[in-house]
């Protein structure tokens, strides 16, 4: 942030509650674990509660499977109706989502009122059942991506400097590492920078994973793949091709390389995808956070 901004922050204190950061890590450590080995964490949970675990092994496949293609069935059927709710729901005025955000216990009409009215006002279109989904899957961090990795480029270090400097009012000159770390966005928007990740969204310019260019990538995402794991959260090895590699990381801000066909001679056949710029209103969204600064 010192670079960034030619402010000194040499005054901020990064060892605060050093023991609570050390049991926060050994307890993530733990949780990280038992995501590995979710089945066996779920089951040893049960036995300790006292429920008797039965070996589903000798159960009838087609028996099975029809069960869970049933239960699937039904969660995707709830899910589209609590979006159409939500989507359908009133709109409030800002006294009335400030009063719905205040209660404590609310109906569930209530929470979709409260839900779409949220949802206006983050992204200010028209609200829809596609618009709630894609918000739970996490549309509106990627738009801010994209938008900072593009557009509001010049913003980003004022943006960053004010959500620390509001950190470091807060904790009194203090900080949370793992508070401080999510809410600067400066460093993953350098990485993708360094990476040429934009070079990809030029339309009608064809990409094959033989590319020098997309040869050089690889090399580049491979050479760097903890750092990408550490500020993206995206898994890069050598297997995976120089595509699969742009893939991962243009989902970071919800766009992706379509794929055209497999083009060339016979002999030296490949996989060719290109880039089309989505039709997705975030031009109004980008305009929004703008005026957010």
């Amino acid at each position: 942030m010192s670079a960034a901004d030619n402010d000194d922050y040499s005054f901020v204190d990064q060892n605060f509650q050093p023991e609570s950061l050390q049991t926060w890590g050994k307890r993530g450590s733990v949780i990280n674990v038992e995501m590995r080995r979710y089945r066996e964490s779920v089951l040893g949970g049960l036995v300790e509660d006292g429920y008797t675990i039965i070996d589903a092994d000798d159960a009838d496949d087609d028996d099975s499977g029809a069960v869970i293609e049933s239960v699937k069935a039904a969660s995707e059927q709830l899910y589209t109706a609590e979006c159409e709710a939500i989507a359908n729901s009133v709109e409030l005025s800002q006294t009335e989502l400030k009063k719905l955000q205040d209660k404590r216990a609310k109906t569930k009409t209530e929470r979709h009122q409260q839900r779409k009215a949220e949802l206006s006002r983050r992204y200010e279109i028209d609200v829809t059942p596609d618009l709630v989904e894609k918000d739970d899957d996490g549309w509106y961090p990627q738009l801010r991506m994209h938008y900072y990795l593009t557009l509001g480029r010049e913003f980003l270090t004022n943006r960053d400097a004010k959500r620390a400097k509001a950190q470091l009012e807060a904790g009194e000159n203090s900080i949370w590492k793992p508070d401080f770390n999510k809410g600067q966005l400066l460093p993953a928007v350098l990485l993708l920078e360094n990476l040429n990740l934009l070079q990809f969204l030029t339309p009608d310019v064809q990409l094959r994973g033989s590319d020098e260019k997309m040869v050089e990538f690889k090399a580049l995402a491979v050479q760097h793949r903890h750092v990408i794991k550490n500020y993206l959260n995206v898994s890069i090895s050598e297997k995976h091709t120089p595509i699969a590699i742009a893939q991962k990381l243009l989902e970071k801000i919800d766009l992706r390389l379509d794929y055209v066909g497999r083009l060339g001679s016979r002999e030296n056949r490949e996989c060719v995808y290109q880039f089309v710029p989505p039709d997705d209103e975030r031009d109004s969204i980008f305009r929004l956070l703008a005026s957010l600064g």
